[in-house]
């Protein structure tokens, strides 16, 4: 059962018992002893004094006015001249009264009893009446009391005849009515009622409770299940019973196997992409090493013929050997370089200053920089900046960054190192005024062989990223308004441990 078809039976039983508690309250209280008594006795005052008016009302007589329908019935049943006409036109009103006139000596006179309109009273009802015109002779006030008689009990009212009124020989007037003797739950429809509100109430209460525990039940699944679909994917939530929630678990787990599978796909593209890239980038080293390897193999190529040609002259031989010398050493280099930068290398990690490393590689840079009218400026925080490292490494990152600031800066100009401490990290900044770069060039600046200076091998910046990543940081040159160039690097606190890829 879904949750709006339960909520809907709740709302539906509460209104219908609302009703029926309205219903009871009302007939309980219609049927409650203070309220029938008050009634009773209010209906037999009000009727002894309908019954002397009518008598004495001269717009009484049906020759004066258009009678209405139970009126002319009254006239045809007694008479228009009986004065019993006069008690039934006031007995219309109270159904329940019985009532009539007192003569002079206290005798009930043109009295008729209650619902049956009959003029003959039982035992118990003419002693009520007797007693009632008694009280007229010997009491000319209107009175309103209750008289018990064996079970039963009466309210009755007596009401003298005002002096003048012409009543003839009639010295008043008496009406009197049965007390009802039931109790609030003294028939059965109000004990129906009253049974009924309580099965309800108990009916709703538990219908409830189990509504909540099973919404309740059903969310504690589904979040228990969502716990386990973020530590694993594969994991699923069992359906609840609740209708609505069950369509909720059942998308969760199908969005899961969506997400899932995108995964999946997303895991196989990115493989197939750094596969790709690998081959892309083996492309481009191949393409870098034939290019460094042509030059120098082309140069010594060319000094053989030579001496060849001089038929090896002594004089020749000499210059033709340094050149190959040259030559060799520049290949010799380049391949130092590539080990670097694809075999796996331990570092030797021990506590280093990174102010003292900085400013120890850039003393090696001042005369350089002296040459060229480019001045170095080294601002560092008043901190500590040691950390566990390999400085040999790092200094070849340095000098690497140095010597790049200063070559793009050949008619002068200004480098500026800052060394700054946040978070969990040191951060160098080294930036010159130099011509800058281009978003193109920026995309491919740790590249293998990728360089824009003449006569670079294009491995310096991509051994130097390598190395940092190494410690567990990072390098970059980030997009900044100013003039020139700015490399960036970032060297955690921790303890470091690794291998140089």
């Amino acid at each position: 059962m879904s949750l709006r078809t339960k909520l809907l039976i709740i709302t539906a039983v509460s209104l219908l018992a609302l009703l029926i508690a309205f219903f009871s309250a009302w007939r309980t209280a219609r049927m409650s002893q203070t309220f029938a008594r008050r009634q009773a006795e209010t209906s037999v005052a009000q009727t002894a004094r309908e019954i002397l008016r009518q008598a004495s009302d001269e717009t009484g007589n049906p020759k004066r006015r258009p009678l209405p329908p139970h009126e002319r019935e009254i006239y045809e049943r007694y008479g228009i001249d009986s004065p019993t006409r006069f008690v039934a036109l006031a007995l219309h009103a109270n159904a329940e009264v019985s009532g009539g006139f007192c003569d002079s000596n206290g005798t009930p006179q043109n009295y008729i009893s209650a619902n049956s309109n009959s003029r003959n009273f039982s035992a118990v009802e003419m002693q009520i009446a007797f007693a009632a015109c008694r009280q007229i002779v010997s009491n000319d006030d209107a009175q309103t009391r209750e008289i018990s008689t064996g079970n039963e009990s009466f309210f009755v009212a007596s009401h003298a005849s005002e002096s003048g009124a012409n009543l003839n020989e009639f010295s008043g007037a008496f009406a009197f009515r049965r007390v009802p003797s039931e109790t609030v739950f003294g028939d059965w429809l109000n004990l129906l009622t009253q049974t009924f509100l309580l099965l309800a109430a108990i009916g709703l209460s538990a219908f409830s409770f189990l509504t909540w525990r099973g919404w309740r039940r059903g969310m504690l699944q589904i979040e228990y299940g969502l716990n386990d679909i973020s530590n694993n994917l594969s994991a699923r939530i069992e359906p609840p019973p609740t209708l609505e929630l069950g369509k909720i678990s059942r998308s969760i787990n199908d969005l899961t196997a969506h997400l899932e599978a995108n995964l999946r796909r997303e895991a196989e593209l990115e493989k197939s992409l750094v596969k790709n890239e690998k081959l892309a980038s083996l492309g481009r080293v191949a393409a870098g090493v034939a290019h460094e390897v042509r030059n120098p193999l082309a140069s010594m190529k060319l000094k053989i013929q030579l001496a060849e040609r001089n038929n090896f002259q002594p004089s020749k031989i000499e210059k033709t050997f340094a050149v190959l010398r040259q030559e060799i050493e520049r290949l010799d280099n380049l391949v130092k370089k590539l080990l670097d930068l694809s075999r796996p290398t331990r570092l030797n990690f021990s506590p280093i200053s990174l102010t003292e490393l900085i400013r120890e590689r850039l003393s090696l840079v001042n005369e350089k920089a002296a040459a060229q009218n480019a001045r170095i400026e080294f601002a560092v925080e008043n901190t500590p900046t040691e950390l566990l490292a390999d400085g040999e490494r790092l200094a070849q990152v340095f000098d690497n960054l140095f010597r790049n600031a200063l070559e793009a800066m050949p008619h002068g100009g200004e480098m500026k190192i800052a060394l700054e401490k946040e978070s969990d990290v040191y951060r160098i900044k080294i930036s010159d005024t130099g011509a800058g770069l281009k978003d193109a060039e920026r995309e491919r600046l740790f590249e293998p062989f990728y360089t824009t200076k003449d006569g670079g091998t294009g491995l310096g910046l991509a051994i130097s990223r390598e190395i940092a990543q190494a410690h567990g940081g990072k390098i970059y040159s980030p997009v900044e308004a100013r003039k020139g160039a700015t490399f960036v690097v970032e060297l955690p606190f921790a303890e470091n441990s690794g291998e140089l890829k």
